[in-house]
């Protein structure tokens, strides 16, 4: 479950409405322990260190204003844990190498970003992920759901699949984010099941396959969501008493 298969179904050009953050509702996916920031990229003002830009070589507009989104998004997260004047920069597999001690998540999509960290113990690792609604083509559908979730998808009111196949998805890419610290695992849609608890805004995602030493097939876990302003967020943690 890579993120850059996300870009294979998104439509471009979608901006964020005006005033329309709210921290409250996005740390609500999380316990207090956890910091959240989320800007709209087009509004930051800020420039990125000379090591991260030396990563945006040769990148376009649209990559460029993501990344600086979120790296300055996660500057502000790390300043309220005490770090100052880190680059955040960029593993193998393109995720954000964070400072010792200290577990984050990033994601963006069309005219939002959002940022989680923690220091790390008892929290173990974390996936935040969001997305734009109508930002899924129909066609990825059978792509992204199980059979059982594509049945579910089509028990529901035509007004509400839309939505909660943008959950799935969200909640498939946050748990991808979650585990991969934890076990250097790529996972593909279909190795991931989730049930959606819509009275508690809950999320549960099971695995289909076993990740060799250290997550058996059948193992789940729980998150939460959370729909904003044409949006879908999703917010998962580990702690280190996991079974």
């Amino acid at each position: 479950m890579p993120p850059v298969v996300r870009k294979n179904y998104l439509r471009e050009n979608i901006a964020m409405p005006e005033n329309s953050t709210d921290k409250t509702l996005i740390d609500s996916l999380y316990p207090g322990e956890v910091i959240t920031e989320e800007a709209r990229p087009m509004c930051l003002q800020g420039t990125l260190y000379s090591e991260e830009e030396a990563y945006l070589r040769n990148a376009m507009h649209k990559r460029r204003l993501e990344f600086t989104a979120g790296r300055l998004c996660a500057r502000k997260a790390l300043m309220q844990l005490g770090i100052e004047n880190f680059p955040l920069l960029v593993g193998n597999d393109r995720e954000p190498i964070w400072p010792a001690g200290i577990i984050g998540s990033i994601s963006h999509t069309e005219g939002y970003c959002a940022v989680a960290v923690a220091r790390k113990c008892p929290i173990e690792t974390l996936g935040l992920d969001v997305e734009l609604i109508w930002g899924l083509n129909r066609d990825c559908r059978r792509q992204i759901c199980t059979q059982s979730e594509l049945a579910w998808v089509e028990s529901l009111p035509s007004d509400k699949k839309q939505a909660n196949v943008a959950l799935l998805f969200s909640a498939k890419e946050c748990l991808y984010k979650c585990q991969y610290p934890i076990s250097r695992t790529w996972l593909d849609f279909q190795d991931v099941a989730i049930t959606i608890n819509p009275d508690r805004g809950e999320f549960n995602a099971t695995l289909l396959v076993n990740i060799s030493g250290f997550f058996k097939r059948g193992t789940y876990f729980s998150g939460k969501y959370l729909f904003r302003h044409g949006y879908v967020l999703t917010g998962m943690l580990m702690t280190s008493t996991r079974n």
